[in-house]
């Protein structure tokens, strides 16, 4: 009875990786084309490999947006990773009267829309002179991404054995010195969890760009994708190439450290 099962299982994710990686390979596939050839037939291989859809990409800006997209995301998971552990290490290992509510108020920002909070932050980057500045977005982008990064590292936090404590102690560690030299290294796999979902987020984000950047030479990669496609024409073989290559930076994230989400996903479901 479970070979059938196990079989039907296998054809569903099966299907499922067809739909998943179809996109992603008629993208590169459009890459390679020339225009001409996209518009007649966009579902048909290349005839000829036309690497230079690649260089013209490159030479429209992408390099510039690049550079800021990595720079705005490299700094997030920096920032988040380093919040959200240092305070959920706190709240954890030693609570005080309140800690419950404080840690409350981040799990209910997980209910919160983001983007129902862009007039006022908009009007907060206004007011502070930030509009126009890359440096605008890392406000949002910090803020949405600790509510999950938070639950992520209190649960994981909550259960590791007292034992480790006591043991820092005795050898003299600090409080500083036994979260960088004890807690910190054992929540890797937290921590890879927290920067694949927090450069997701940060790499993907298009309305808070959108609104707070105006400026050429502050876009992201989103909004920077856009001035590849004009009024009247659009080089679609050349925007293929530019999605391709705004693709590759975040897929290399996700394999290089997707060996690790599950436990980070799963740390503090079981307290110990």
């Amino acid at each position: 009875m479970k070979k059938p099962w196990k079989v039907l299982t296998y054809i569903i994710l099966g299907i499922q990786a067809v739909i998943t990686i179809y996109p992603l390979a008629w993208m590169i596939i459009g890459s390679l084309k020339d225009n001409i050839s996209f518009l007649a037939d966009p579902w048909a291989l290349p005839d000829k490999l036309r690497l230079y859809n690649y260089q013209v990409a490159w030479e429209e800006g992408i390099q510039n947006y690049m550079v800021n997209s990595i720079l705005i995301t490299v700094v997030t998971v920096c920032f988040v990773i380093l919040l959200s552990c240092t305070f959920s290490f706190m709240l954890a290992r030693f609570p005080f009267k309140g800690s419950g509510i404080l840690i409350g108020l981040f799990f209910a920002g997980m209910m919160i829309p983001v983007h129902c909070t862009l007039i006022p932050l908009y009007n907060m980057m206004n007011m502070a002179g930030l509009i126009d500045h890359l440096w605008a977005l890392l406000f949002p982008y910090v803020a949405s991404s600790l509510p999950i990064a938070v639950f992520l590292t209190y649960g994981h936090y909550q259960q590791l054995p007292k034992e480790l404590e006591e043991a820092a102690r005795i050898d003299g560690c600090s409080v500083t010195g036994m979260f960088f030299r004890v807690f910190l290294p054992l929540s890797k796999p937290v921590i890879s969890t927290i920067s694949i979902l927090t450069a997701l987020s940060a790499w993907n984000e298009f309305m808070f760009a959108n609104v707070f950047l105006s400026d050429p030479n502050q876009k992201t990669l989103p909004i920077g994708l856009l001035a590849l496609k004009g009024t009247y024409s659009t080089d679609y073989a050349a925007l293929c190439a530019a999605l391709t290559m705004s693709a590759v930076p975040i897929i290399l994230v996700y394999v290089l450290m997707s060996n690790k989400i599950q436990s980070g996903m799963v740390a503090g479901a079981v307290k110990s």
